[in-house]
């Protein structure tokens, strides 16, 4: 379950299902919906039932995880055409800015001698990837929809504190390596 504020006032409320539940989850999307919120948030359940549906629900049940090839004689891959993982860290878009200014770093004013882009084209392939496995092996971790204790436990220490939080949100956004979370502070509240 999310819960992330949006324009005028309105709140998305996302609710995931494992891939295997979609024709049921499709066969009536409103009960199944609600019945999520319900058993998984109950507070957020009781908002959702004294609020109004402003926008029809959407969903997927086909979400390919991939990386293709980045580069090839004078081309590259930035974003989803590249590189695609399950939805749920919502880090698709910041991937691809990433991708777009290594690309551009890479590359520069190197466009016009084609051994010079091939070498950059390389490099810049060889750094995405790096860059992004991290993310991608995690993402396809929480799209499992299971949660150890061990994971519970973390969020709850998480939650406890305000800088925790932001390092967390900052670390599922890909901004800090997930290194970064694991700071004296956290590993004294676990």
């Amino acid at each position: 379950m999310a819960a992330v504020p949006t324009n005028d006032g309105a709140t998305l409320v996302l609710a995931y299902f494992p891939q295997a539940r979609f024709d049921e989850v499709r066969a009536d999307v409103q009960r199944a919906h609600l019945d999520q919120v319900r058993t998984t948030a109950p507070s957020l359940f009781d908002r959702v039932q004294a609020g109004r549906r402003v926008e029809a629900l959407r969903g997927t049940g086909d979400q390919q995880n991939f990386f293709r090839q980045a580069t090839g004689p004078g081309w590259a891959l930035v974003g989803d055409a590249g590189h695609h993982k399950d939805s749920i860290t919502a880090r698709g878009i910041s991937d691809a800015f990433s991708q777009a200014e290594s690309l551009v770093r890479h590359v520069g004013d190197g466009l016009a001698d084609p051994a010079r882009l091939e070498t950059a084209l390389r490099r810049y392939a060889d750094d995405r990837d790096e860059s992004l496995v991290e993310g991608y092996r995690a993402t396809l971790a929480t799209a499992q929809l299971e949660t150890p204790e061990t994971r519970l436990s973390l969020l709850r220490a998480v939650q406890s504190d305000p800088e925790l939080t932001a390092i967390y949100f900052d670390m599922v956004a890909g901004v800090e390596p997930a290194r970064a979370l694991y700071t004296p502070k956290l590993l004294a509240l676990l």
